[in-house]
């Protein structure tokens, strides 16, 4: 009677601990929490908790603020048809829309594989993106970023007495900041092999 008492409470604990990892996130989203999914907990090591926090507040935050930003200023600030702020600030938006709909893209292909090659886990390494993929992510949040910098620099140039003060300013200094930023972010997740080898060699 004792074996029976046993072993249903340790498959129970077995099957939570595999519905806990079965939440896998691919690598790109966070190269951090991939690095970590099969270590065993410990209340020294802050890596998952660093591998969150850049996920949800470096990464999720930045990118839908940045979206949120552009679209703002293509709908509301850059109307004018056929102006250079509204060719600079449509190139803008598409170019930080197609990264996001390749890792869209992909991420639903992650989830609904049931092996979820882009994660690691379980004995395996996480596959890594096409070629092709990885050059659009890469390439649209650069020429994101690039074109709005021309954009600040041409509303500069043709409106030097413009208030310092200015909304329309603002936001775009800080979509500089939040793209540079946000593509460092975006670049070191996509580094993820040599990301994953430098923790697993770590003592």
């Amino acid at each position: 009677m004792l074996h029976f008492g046993i072993y249903p409470r340790m498959a129970t604990t077995r099957e939570k601990e595999h519905s806990t990892m079965s939440i896998r996130f691919p690598y790109f989203w966070s190269a951090q929490l991939d690095a970590t999914q099969d270590q065993i907990d410990n209340p020294k090591d802050t890596s998952r908790l660093e591998g969150w926090i850049g996920l949800l507040i470096f990464n999720v935050f930045v990118w839908v603020t940045v979206v949120g930003l552009d679209i703002h200023l293509f709908i509301s600030e850059f109307q004018e048809q056929h102006s250079q702020a509204h060719v600079l600030q449509t190139a803008a938006l598409v170019c930080v829309c197609v990264p996001a709909g390749i890792i869209l893209l992909f991420s639903l292909l992650h989830m609904v594989s049931d092996d979820h090659p882009f994660s690691s886990g379980d004995g395996k390494e996480a596959r890594t993106l096409p070629p092709f993929a990885t050059s659009l992510i890469a390439g649209g949040l650069r020429a994101t970023t690039g074109f709005t910098y021309l954009l600040l620099l041409t509303i500069v140039i043709h409106s030097p007495g413009m208030n310092s003060g200015s909304e329309m300013l603002k936001i775009l200094v800080a979509q500089i900041c939040l793209k540079t930023f946000g593509t460092a972010m975006a670049m070191a997740n996509q580094r993820y092999p040599h990301y994953s080898n430098s923790i697993q060699g770590a003592p």
